[in-house]
């Protein structure tokens, strides 16, 4: 049987890499720095998310927890890089675009069993009519200004909007004896379509 020779491209790419620098990166003895689009751990930015639970609901893995405290007006989401598929939908669904952003980090080793995690505390807003979560206020403050002279349309919005901007007094009409004082209540859905049916009789 032949042993075919090698061929002459072959030897002197063998010859040349004997006088070359390695291709490889020296990783793990130097940082490795990814390249742009890499998409690592995904990161809370507690400025610029607002607890809508958007990233919750897209999540495929469901790394994306979430816990509402009633007594403390507290939300609580919590991500876990154990669970977690790097698939980006988080930051694809984020409504500020800036909330959840996937990093460059990819380290991730931990001896704890939850992993590497990371968290957004925000503030709770409770309907004050039954006590309901209706959401987080930097959610509604967030909403109120995207859409503008429409949150004319929706009083909880309206309210949420006057009270970033200093306009509402602390009572705001709650023991009035006004028959339409409930609108200026910071109501869930169900509590303001009963208080608007009633008002019809």
């Amino acid at each position: 049987m032949r042993i075919p020779l090698p061929k002459i491209r072959e030897v002197i790419e063998a010859v040349g890499s004997l006088f070359s620098r390695p291709f490889t990166n020296g990783y793990p003895f130097k940082p490795l720095v990814p390249p742009d689009g890499f998409r690592g751990k995904p990161e809370y930015y507690q400025d610029e998310c607002v607890g809508c639970l958007a990233c919750y609901e897209v999540c495929p893995g469901r790394a994306i927890s979430y816990e509402d405290n009633k007594e403390t007006k507290k939300r609580t989401l919590t991500y876990r890089a154990d669970l977690c598929i790097f698939c980006q939908q988080c930051e694809k669904a984020c409504i500020t675009e800036k909330g959840i952003q996937l990093t460059k980090q990819f380290e991730l080793a931990s001896y704890e069993r939850k992993g590497v995690t990371s968290t957004s505390i925000k503030e709770l807003v409770l309907c004050e009519n039954c006590g309901e979560v209706v959401g987080c206020i930097d959610h509604l403050r967030f909403l109120a200004r995207k859409v503008g002279p429409l949150l004319y349309t929706n009083p909880t919005l309206l309210l949420a909007r006057h009270d970033e901007l200093k306009l509402l007094e602390k009572e705001r009409g709650a023991n009035s004896p006004h028959p339409r004082a409930g609108h200026l209540k910071l109501l869930c859905p169900n509590c303001r379509r009963e208080m608007i049916v009633k008002e019809q009789w």
